[in-house]
């Protein structure tokens, strides 16, 4: 019976932290996109002033969330988000709208492929 009663709490601590670290990921991935998307109206506006802000205030979360993240996910796809903020950074201060509208739609990606990655489906059982 002891027996019993520690695999079920064990079982049961698992399920707990995983869903801690799936809703960690989850808030933190939202409020990195609404950023970016207020991000990209402002690229688009030709708002490069207010488009500053918005990055840095990115920067500012994902710095803070990275090191929850990198405990959680595959560090390579912590890298793609540093590189992207990176490139972001660059054609924000030349105000390249092209590629600075094209790298922030990556990051999107990047931020939606880790929200799909730690949700329990089969297909990222399997």
């Amino acid at each position: 019976m002891k027996v019993w009663s520690t695999v079920v709490c064990f079982v049961i601590l698992i399920v707990m932290l995983t869903l801690i670290s799936t809703l960690l990921i989850l808030g933190a991935a939202d409020k990195i996109e609404n950023d970016l998307s207020g991000l990209y109206k402002n690229v688009v506006k030709n708002n490069y002033n207010l488009a500053k802000s918005n990055y840095f205030d990115i920067v500012k979360k994902w710095n803070k969330y990275k090191k929850s993240w990198a405990m959680l996910i595959e560090h390579q796809e912590i890298d793609k988000i540093d590189e992207e903020l990176t490139k972001i950074k660059e054609y924000l201060l030349e105000q390249d709208r092209t590629l600075l509208l094209s790298e922030i739609s990556l990051l999107k990606f990047y931020i939606r492929h880790v929200r799909e990655m730690i949700l329990f489906k089969i297909e990222n059982i399997f």
